[in-house]
């Protein structure tokens, strides 16, 4: 039987999943690997992270080998984004610059405030060190102009992983989009935005369709060399192939942080308030809403306060102690903005709070009011999609993920909101959005919806009309706090960096 394998590079592990001939798929291997960070430094080691993808791929490929089976082909699904600078020889010259890294927040704000209106109408998103990777060569340039002199290639950590598969250095379209310098309507790189950014177009690399079979995997080990290599996407991207988007739809993904993303066949709705990019299919884009921390946040929480309860169901440990609260969680705010924050605010700088402390406040208040704040937030970002966008039936969506599975969260963001959610059982849509890209550029399926796989339904939720009316006015409220202190966190941020 013919396979071809998927590979999913997170924010914290990488997964490898397969599909065969026939359709089914299956997730086979995973290996976790450490961010590294310091002050305004988010790095990730680039050799060390293609030893894991390397060690995944053989023993992946191995395993389908021993069983009969046959490989055809490999794609790639990556978080967006981790800029990486090799030499002439293709050696690392830094550690991969994650875009939670702050360094470049100076050249940002530069290129933002150079930025022209037929730029941004090209480029269509705003100029942030979080979804702008151009920054980081900006900030390269400035601070270490000797060490930028031996720059040969700069691109983004999947450009890196297929340039150690085949030898070709490349960047899909999904990925460019989140550079600051690519013009995302002509599907080319902006040479406006580029003179803006004193960057030589010369070092941007070429840019090509995910589903290009860029080449044959080369020198890497026996099992695997000479298995075509498919370029793939980001990880969102694949995601959204995964679930079936079509434009006008909309779905929520909730993991580290949670993003709620819409598909649009027409440019001209594309807003800065969002993250937007190329879709794997020409002529579609994706807008993302990326909150950062939400389950960092929740996470955060439970290690500190709640991790000595010895329980092996966290979820369950987090549930029971919300539940003992109430709703509005007597009174208890928070910004879930725990190392900056994306959308809404695109404020960097920012950082949690808790609001409306009091003596009778409990752990369970804490807990609760996180799992709203972080509701109200998405909140915020569904209502610009709801102003600007035209989605079909905008009151019920599907949300994926390991973090769609708390339903009791879930539930407050459907009262919040206002709308059905539609919790799927798939909880692997990247892994499963690659496969699905190989499988199409290698014969396997004819269109994308020959692969659909069936994506059933673990939980629908719907609002309560009685909580949705309690949190209208809660919801207010939150959205009062962060204008009131935001200029706090920019008068001394030595103080929690």
């Amino acid at each position: 039987m013919s396979h071809v394998i998927g590979i999913d590079i997170g924010t914290s592990g990488i997964k490898i999943g397969t599909i065969n001939r026939e359709g089914i798929f299956q997730l086979s291997n995973y290996e976790s690997y450490p961010l590294h960070y310091n002050e305004e430094k988010v790095e990730v080691e680039i050799e060390s992270l293609w030893g894991i993808v390397r060690r995944l791929l053989v023993k992946t490929a191995t395993d389908i080998q021993n069983s009969g089976g046959r490989l055809e082909g490999i794609s790639l699904s990556t978080f967006c984004h981790a800029s990486v600078f090799l030499d002439e020889h293709g050696e690392p010259l830094l550690n991969g610059i994650m875009y939670m890294d702050k360094r470049g927040r100076k050249e940002a704000e530069e290129l933002q405030e150079k930025r022209t209106s037929s730029a941004n109408e090209t480029i269509k998103n705003r100029i942030d060190p979080s979804m702008s990777s151009g920054v980081n060569v900006m900030w390269f340039k400035n601070n270490d102009p000797d060490a930028f002199e031996k720059v040969a290639y700069w691109g983004h950590l999947s450009s890196y992983i297929l340039y150690r598969l085949t030898g070709r250095f490349v960047m899909d379209w999904t990925q460019a989009s989140f550079t600051g310098l690519y013009n995302i309507t002509d599907y080319c790189w902006s040479k406006e935005m580029l003179d803006m950014a004193d960057i030589d177009e010369e070092l941007m690399p070429p840019v090509v369709n995910p589903l290009e079979v860029i080449g044959k995997v080369v020198k890497v080990d026996p099992v695997i060399d000479g298995i075509p290599v498919i370029t793939g996407a980001a990880d969102t991207a694949c995601a959204s192939l995964a679930i079936g988007l079509q434009p006008n739809e909309m779905f929520e993904s909730v993991g580290t942080s949670n993003v709620l993303t819409v598909c649009t066949d027409d440019s001209s709705q594309l807003d800065d308030r969002l993250l937007n990019r190329c879709h794997v299919l020409e002529n579609q884009w994706l807008s993302h809403g990326p909150m950062s921390t939400p389950g960092a946040s929740i996470e955060w929480f439970y290690q500190e306060f709640l991790k000595d309860t010895n329980h092996d169901n966290k979820k369950e440990v987090l549930n029971h102690y919300a539940k003992a609260s109430s709703l509005g969680a007597n009174g208890v705010f928070f910004l879930p903005y725990m190392f900056g924050e994306r959308a809404p605010i695109w404020d960097g700088l920012a950082r949690g709070v808790f609001f409306g402390l009091h003596l009778n406040t409990s752990k369970a208040d804490m807990l609760q009011s996180i799992y709203e704040g972080c509701a109200f937030g998405l909140r915020q970002i569904y209502d610009i999609i709801q102003e600007r966008y035209k989605v079909n039936n905008i009151s019920s969506f599907c949300a994926i993920g390991g973090g769609a599975k708390n339903v009791y969260w879930g539930q407050i963001k459907a009262d919040v909101l206002n709308a059905d959610i539609n919790i799927k059982e798939i909880s692997e849509a990247a892994v499963l959005g690659s496969c699905l890209i190989a499988s199409k550029s290698v014969g396997f399926i004819s269109s994308f919806e020959d692969g659909k796989i069936n994506n059933a339904c673990y939980h629908y939720l719907t609002p309560s009309c009685e909580n949705k009316n309690e949190y209208e006015e809660l919801y207010s409220f939150f959205c009062d706090i962060y204008p009131s202190v935001k200029h706090l966190f920019k008068k001394n941020p030595s103080i929690y960096s």
